[in-house]
């Protein structure tokens, strides 16, 4: 019987992830063991963290922004499922802290500690940043049921440092079903975003010491 047991459990372990949360497990455990690998760079970390993300989670466009550590100004470092046009110019985009937190100019509202929400009604942009969208021509259609997502909506999860300061954040927008992601969904984003970020931070620390022992 034993035998049995340890052959069902090893089927069970080793099929193919069939919900959710299967699937989010299945990828923090990959990128943790990415994570381990010797002579990762932040720039792995980050890619790796987007392209987890686009593998795992219902979204078809993802980027990753983070602060410079040269001028303090937020910038697009990762870029996933965006179109060559939108792509170039959310690479010419920069934020102080204050422009990035307009509410006058990029009005959402906080879900949660980590997670702000932009919505297209409220116009999240400026008239100046249309072309980062993938599909332009729709920001100005109406949203026809409560549950859409759609083009213009995005959701921003927040990455801090050790003293709370924000080193960075995840946008993501158009789902693959088209439809509002899940809490639980948001929640799981949540937690798989200060994994990234717990590790960006460790890679960040060792590339310091390395640089401040070679001088």
């Amino acid at each position: 019987m034993s035998r049995e047991v340890e052959r069902y459990l090893k089927q069970q372990y080793r099929r193919v992830p069939v919900d959710q949360t299967e699937k989010i497990l299945d990828g923090i455990q990959k990128f943790m063991e990415l994570a381990r690998q010797p002579g990762l760079s932040a720039h792995d970390v980050i890619h790796e963290g987007a392209m987890a993300i686009y593998r795992f989670f219902p979204f078809r466009e993802i980027s990753i922004g983070l602060k410079s550590p040269v001028d303090g100004r937020y910038r697009y470092q990762e870029i996933l499922g965006h179109s060559t046009v939108a792509t170039e110019a959310l690479k010419k985009l920069s934020y102080s802290y204050e422009e990035f937190f307009s509410q006058r100019d990029y009005p959402a509202f906080w879900l949660s500690r980590y997670t702000e929400v932009a919505l297209l009604e409220e116009q999240p942009f400026l008239e100046s940043e249309k072309d980062t969208y993938n599909r332009p021509t729709q920001l100005s259609e109406a949203r026809k049921s409560i549950d859409d997502f759609v083009e213009g909506d995005y959701i921003d999860v927040y990455m801090f440092g050790p003293k709370d300061e924000m080193i960075g954040w995840v946008e993501m927008s158009a789902t693959k079903n088209g439809k509002m992601p899940t809490a639980y969904v948001i929640k799981q984003l949540e937690a798989f975003i200060l994994i990234i970020s717990h590790v960006y931070l460790l890679t960040m620390a060792g590339k310091n010491e390395g640089e401040g022992k070679e001088r």
